[in-house]
């Protein structure tokens, strides 16, 4: 008989310690987001997150449902919550640092500082491929062509986590048609040329290429200027 007692003694204790694990965990969560919401300016959805943390104190049985079911409960209003903080979120404009072709400017990629330029641009209709192949285009090839140098003392990888892209007057974006030097270990002080290739149509003007790295600032630089 006691061992009986024992054993439903013990599984309610590990029942309410899991228990109160996910509501400390689950308090945490929704306390760190409604700050860090009210940081961004949003006081009311804050203050709504806080509101849901603050039914985790509130008995399950006061609100004549299962800890399961509250715990469900917060967690749809939570998303539901969210969503509507989505979709008042103002999207963080991209900022730029601007240059010409032939101006160095600085990168930081995996807490390596590297210097690109851009030395020479050129336009074709017709682009030549490594199997000798020839392709064709109704618009233009453009082949940005860039020197890397690594600025650190010691090897390091060059590594860009986006392929640099060409933007146009009409806010259009065009990706990287071939493999451009994406990894390697550049030794120090050693210019590295890489040629980068985009397909663009005959009204693309005012091309900008654009460089993302670790910053939050990206780089961009002027090829109508070229």
């Amino acid at each position: 008989m006691n061992n009986i007692i024992q054993g439903k003694t013990k599984e309610i204790g590990l029942k309410n310690v899991f228990s109160f694990i996910i509501d400390g965990l689950l308090l945490f969560f929704l306390i760190i987001l409604g700050v860090e919401t009210i940081k961004l300016g949003q006081l009311v959805i804050g203050f709504l997150y806080f509101v849901l943390s603050l039914l985790i104190f509130v008995p399950h049985h006061f609100l004549r449902v299962t800890h399961s079911l509250k715990i469900v409960i917060i967690i749809i209003l939570f998303i539901i919550v969210a969503t509507i903080s989505g979709k008042i979120t103002p999207l963080v404009e991209q900022k730029y640092d601007h240059f010409t072709s032939k101006q160095a400017f600085n990168l930081t990629l995996g807490g390596k500082p590297f210097s690109m330029e851009v030395k020479e641009i050129k336009y074709d209709a017709q682009l030549a491929t490594e199997s000798k192949d020839t392709l064709t285009t109704s618009g233009s090839f453009i082949v940005v062509t860039v020197d890397i140098i690594n600025l650190s003392p010691e090897a390091a990888v060059f590594k860009l986590g986006a392929n640099p892209e060409l933007i146009d007057s009409q806010n259009r974006h065009y990706t990287l048609l071939g493999e451009g030097l994406t990894v390697g270990k550049l030794q120090p002080g050693v210019a590295k040329e890489v040629p980068y290739t985009y397909e663009v149509p005959k009204d693309a003007l005012e091309l900008k290429f654009v460089v993302k790295d670790s910053t939050k600032i990206a780089k961009s630089v002027d090829l109508s200027r070229y």
